[in-house]
């Protein structure tokens, strides 16, 4: 894909602004000891969202980065980051259909090493994929006006959270349609696997795609990134790895045309600002 700026003035207030709410779910820690726990998410439902109660929408999850948790990519419950603003404007000016965005963490209570540690944060986000599909999914659609259909779900994260989007592609492609890493490889073979492992991480990333049943016309990846960012270098011999499992991969200029789409911006860096122009590119193909 070719990347292209965001227009002027979508990072500005709109006159059809959503709205910004917290839900909390209940979950387990996923590991030995599957301890219970309460999650808050942050959710964002687009103007209007509420009013025709037969009117459904569609869902993306949005994934923070290292160090982060589900106030990070919103600016907290008041939405003091731009990325509200990107999305109100997106919807308000045709770019996008109306849609909800749901910013979880894959930190838990008890687990605050996450923020610091890497090798801690890792095991959280292999872990995300379990809860995501047997804990928040099921309480986003109960609480919300979503079409309840994994067409109708995508997934995408920053940084570690584009981590996190691997692992959700290799892991619950089952109950979504698309998954977008903004700036993040997978990590399925030791950190920076994509830069080590280019060919052995594309191969798991396919087989388990497979496994859950998923043909090559029933998902959709597309990957964002810059030259600057500290990301490129093992995000890019991935891509290349997976463009080359042809078996399952249909890469395309543009995500209509098949399934594994690549973007890489001249002299970006690993910043949020670069996220949501990205975000801007890929919304028109998030859902199926």
């Amino acid at each position: 894909m070719q990347f292209s700026p965001l227009p002027t003035g979508m990072r500005q207030p709109c006159d059809k602004p959503g709205t910004l709410v917290e839900m909390t779910y209940q979950t387990h820690t996923y590991d030995d000891a599957n301890a219970p726990l309460t999650k808050r998410v942050l959710v964002y439902l687009p103007h209007g969202c509420g009013e025709d109660p037969a009117r459904r929408y569609p869902v993306l999850y949005l994934m923070h980065g290292g160090g982060g948790d589900e106030n990070e990519v919103f600016g907290g419950i008041e939405g003091s980051g731009p990325l509200r603003h990107v999305l109100d404007n997106a919807i308000a000016c045709g770019h996008a259909a109306p849609f909800i965005v749901v910013a979880p963490t894959y930190t838990v209570e008890g687990m605050e090493a996450a923020r610091q540690s890497i090798d801690v944060a890792v095991k959280l986000t292999h872990r995300f994929p379990t809860e995501l599909v047997r804990d928040l999914i099921p309480a986003v659609d109960a609480a919300f006006p979503t079409i309840a259909d994994r067409r109708a779900r995508a997934f995408s994260g920053f940084s570690m959270g584009g981590e996190t989007t691997w692992s959700v592609a290799a892991e619950a492609m089952t109950d979504l349609w698309c998954c977008v890493p903004l700036s993040g490889d997978y990590w399925a073979m030791g950190l920076k696997g994509g830069k080590d492992f280019p060919e052995e991480t594309a191969d798991i990333i396919v087989d388990r795609i497979r496994q859950q049943g998923i043909a090559p016309d029933e998902c959709r990846i597309m990957a964002f990134t810059g030259d600057k960012d500290i990301a490129f270098e093992a995000l890019q011999p991935q891509m290349d790895a997976l463009a080359r499992r042809t078996d399952f991969f249909t890469p395309a200029e543009m995500p209509a045309d098949g399934n594994l789409t690549w973007c890489l911006k001249r002299d970006g860096w690993h910043t949020y600002d670069d996220c949501w122009e990205y975000l801007w590119l890929a919304m028109p193909y998030l859902f199926g």
